[in-house]
């Protein structure tokens, strides 16, 4: 006989002959009172009071029984004990016990004990060879910490492995779950779910899938196949997720999404953790933001993400850094960092910002954009604010600068632009039959000054205090003349649609939980300002009209009575 072959039958063998060797130990019993008798030609003999009933290491005991001579069987009533060698004991109020195989069939309030576990049924089958005791009209399971109920089950004493199918709900101490298929060790306090499951701890966070799932019981670590972790304001999913309860540390990744579940907001990425005694959620791995923004869509990329959840919602955070990008069809932008405030939807970009809005683009120190009602409503240049309007049909660029510039948006185009300490502006008059035909540049600065836009274009400039100002014809314009001290159109780097969703990942790992994120509130920032009324007749105004037509002219064009 081949080798691998004998190898194979040998562990078969020595359980068939381990059973024909128990086969020959009859059952010895005593009792109380016993009665023999002879049906159908075989001896029964009646036990009643005080029985018990032995063989090998197996002793029952009962208040009444029937043993089969010949069969090596019995049967017992009342309350029954069953002890298996100095480990296994089990109680009922009835039995059916074959000798020869070694198998009791056990019935009405069953209570199975071995060492730290403890089961309870009204169906059990055990067996003593293979140490497997099984049940199938529900049980309930308990050890040291944890008790599991279901339809089915079984339980093998050797390899201390329980098995359990049909409405499985396993409670420990900080969590409850729900399956269909769970495979639970009793000593490693290691559980196993296959198929659906759902588990809910003490502390909210819920975790579901529906393959597979591995949580330790003991430990409370977890491992988890194409699931879900819900956390205070987010539920977040991926290929596999992991929990250390030491460290209190989700982990999650390929294919993470993190929904916001009192928001319109998903952050997609490869990787992710949530550290529940911070409350961080950090995602890396081409981290994506999508937000619905009026009737459209804003994405934000960056190569690192994170939330910062508080029971006050004032100080709920989001932020990223690293290459920010942001995309929407009417607005772009580029950071290093960003800081999304929650409670009140506002964003605060650093580090050399650009945003881009049609043809503007908006720069400073730092700049802060409001979203209402799911639209943008205005955006703050907070030191060295520049906002640039591209003007397509005579080539040349409108320009405002200052300490600090506030921008008013209507429904999709830039409609005012508030400018407070050190106003300087240059805008390009047309011809008002002509709308391509330039008749001047207006050169102005002023403390503070209003600006107001239609149709792409400048259309109106109120000043707060008389402004210097210097008109220069066509023929008399030179380029330095049209650029304010530190221009530049940045119109190369604008990000489109692609370069946001489809970005490179960070070439590093993210920064740990509580350092190398941007600032995570707009401390410092002022309160935005009121945005102006439009007809503050306190405010003197500049139309762009016509200059005169004289050469020598160098200011601008004298106020008309009624604006004065």
């Amino acid at each position: 006989m081949p080798k691998n072959i004998c190898l194979i039958l040998l562990p078969l063998l020595l359980l068939l002959g381990m059973s024909d060797a128990f086969a020959q130990q009859r059952l010895r019993f005593t009792a109380d009172k016993i009665n023999g008798r002879r049906v159908g030609g075989e001896r029964i003999n009646y036990l009643i009071g005080n029985v018990v009933i032995r063989q090998a290491e197996t002793t029952i005991y009962a208040d009444s029984a029937s043993v089969q001579r010949a069969e090596n069987k019995a049967e017992a009533f009342g309350r029954i004990r069953v002890t298996e060698g100095d480990s296994i004991d089990i109680t009922s109020k009835q039995l059916v016990y074959d000798g020869n195989t070694g198998t009791a069939h056990l019935y009405r309030d069953v209570v199975y004990r071995d060492g730290r576990a403890t089961l309870y049924t009204d169906n059990l089958e055990f067996n003593k060879f293979t140490g497997i005791s099984s049940y199938y009209g529900g049980g309930r399971l308990v050890d040291e910490s944890n008790t599991l109920t279901s339809r089915q089950g079984s339980y093998d004493k050797q390899n201390q492995q329980a098995s359990f199918f049909g409405k499985v709900v396993l409670t420990s101490p900080d969590a409850t779950a729900t399956t269909d298929t769970l495979y639970y060790n009793t000593l490693t306090g290691q559980a196993r779910f296959v198929g659906p499951y759902r588990i809910v701890r003490s502390d909210g966070t819920i975790v579901e899938g529906t393959e597979e799932f591995i949580y330790n019981t003991r430990s409370e670590n977890a491992a988890v196949v194409q699931g879900f972790i819900e956390n205070q304001d987010y539920i977040i999913t991926g290929n596999r997720l992991r929990y250390n309860k030491q460290k209190q540390l989700f982990t999650a990744e390929g294919k993470v999404k993190m929904t916001a579940k009192n928001r319109q907001i998903i952050i997609t990425g490869e990787e992710a953790y949530y550290d529940k005694a911070t409350g961080v959620t950090q995602v890396w791995g081409n981290p994506v933001m999508k937000r619905p923004v009026q009737n459209d869509t804003l994405y934000l990329s960056a190569d690192t993400m994170r939330s910062i959840e508080s029971q006050v919602a004032a100080e709920k955070r989001l932020l990223a850094w690293n290459r920010v990008k942001i995309f929407k069809e009417d607005l772009q932008g580029l950071a290093d960092s960003l800081a999304y405030r929650l409670a009140d939807s506002v964003l605060y970009f650093y580090r050399d910002p650009v945003l881009w809005n049609v043809q503007n683009q908006l720069t400073g120190d730092t700049i802060s954009m409001e979203i209402h009602n799911n639209q943008v409503d205005r955006m703050r240049l907070l030191q060295n604010g520049f906002v640039i309007s591209k003007d397509t049909a005579i080539n040349h660029y409108n320009q405002v600068k200052g300490r600090l510039i506030t921008a008013f948006f209507g429904k999709e185009e830039l409609e005012q632009v508030a400018v407070n300490g050190n106003a300087e502006s240059i805008y390009f008059v047309l011809d008002e039959k002509a709308a391509n035909v330039m008749m001047g540049m207006n050169r102005l600065t002023s403390s503070s000054m209003l600006i107001s836009f239609g149709n792409r274009t400048v259309q109106q400039i109120r000043f707060y205090q008389q402004p210097d100002a210097i008109f220069v014809p066509p023929h008399e314009l030179q380029e330095p003349q049209t650029r304010l001290q530190g221009f530049v159109w940045r119109e190369e780097q604008r990000p489109s649609k692609e370069d946001v969703l489809f970005r490179k990942a960070a070439a590093t790992p993210p920064a740990p939980a509580g350092a190398g994120a941007p600032a995570s509130s707009g401390a410092g920032v002022a309160t935005p300002a009121s945005k102006p009324a439009a007809g503050n007749s306190a405010v003197p105004v500049v139309k762009p009209a016509a200059p005169a037509a004289t050469s020598e002219r160098k200011v601008a064009p004298p106020l008309k009575k009624e604006d004065q």
